[in-house]
């Protein structure tokens, strides 16, 4: 069994993230790393694989990656994700970012504001809409962003030098903020830099605001992010995608 950081749950509803060692197995992180590249060499013309001057993201990776696609069934995901969830819980999303001396990149303070699903459907308060990687995409009202939860599993050790995340705690709290709120935010509340090792992983809410700066080494930095939820959408809409984690009460 994995063992989980003391007060797991309420760790995460009061700071919105917390880390975990030792999530997967060097020879499970080796695996998952070959699939990666296999995949990157036979989808060099998917919009979904972007590229510059080197690969730094995969959309849909767990579509591209069926290795990936599978980690809902494995056990310490479901540790991770059921008692925040619930054991009906379903991973509705998968990228993949790569950082490395090739595609070495930052990223500004955020929020993870928008979900991916199989069409267009005019619902109340979802906008605005997007397309990326040919994939419809919409910004959902902040009630089913609480009910999520992100997963972001690490193939190599990720520390402040090669761009590990950064997070302000409790942010999330605030809920969908505009550019004045999350500026204000930034100046009032120290960030915490989410060093984690190979086969570790960052739990994170999507309403906390996130950052990440340029590595300042030459490690490789490569993060499998999956995002999970507590249940399905608002009909008529539904996930791109959704698979049940294996339920530990089924084991």
């Amino acid at each position: 069994m994995l063992e989980l950081p003391p007060n797991y749950t309420a760790v995460i509803e009061e700071r919105g993230f917390t880390t975990v060692e030792n999530v997967i197995s060097l020879a499970e992180v080796e695996a998952l790393q070959t699939a990666i590249e296999r995949a990157l060499i036979e989808s060099r013309d998917d919009t979904s694989v972007r590229d510059r001057g080197g690969v730094y993201a995969i959309r849909n990776v767990t579509e591209v990656v069926p290795e990936i696609r599978a980690l809902h069934r494995h056990p310490r995901i479901a540790q991770l994700v059921a008692p925040i969830l619930g054991d009906h819980a379903l991973l509705v999303r998968g990228l993949m970012f790569d950082k490395s001396p090739k595609s070495n990149w930052g990223i500004f303070w955020h929020q993870d504001l928008s979900i991916a699903v199989r069409q267009r459907e005019d619902v109340p308060e979802f906008g605005p809409w997007s397309v990326k990687a040919g994939i419809q995409h919409v910004q959902p009202p902040p009630d089913i962003l609480q009910t999520m939860l992100t997963v972001r599993l690490h193939l190599d050790d990720c520390m402040e030098s090669n761009g590990a995340l950064r997070v302000l705690p409790g942010s999330h709290r605030s809920s969908r903020l505009n550019m004045f709120e999350s500026e204000k935010l930034q100046q009032t509340t120290a960030p915490v830099t989410c060093s984690v090792r190979v086969g570790g992983a960052v739990m994170m809410r999507p309403l906390l605001l996130h950052s990440s700066h340029r590595a300042t080494d030459i490690a490789r930095r490569r993060v499998i992010h999956l995002e999970f939820s507590a249940g399905p959408l608002p009909e008529p809409l539904q996930w791109y995608s959704a698979d049940k984690i294996t339920s530990l009460t089924n084991k």
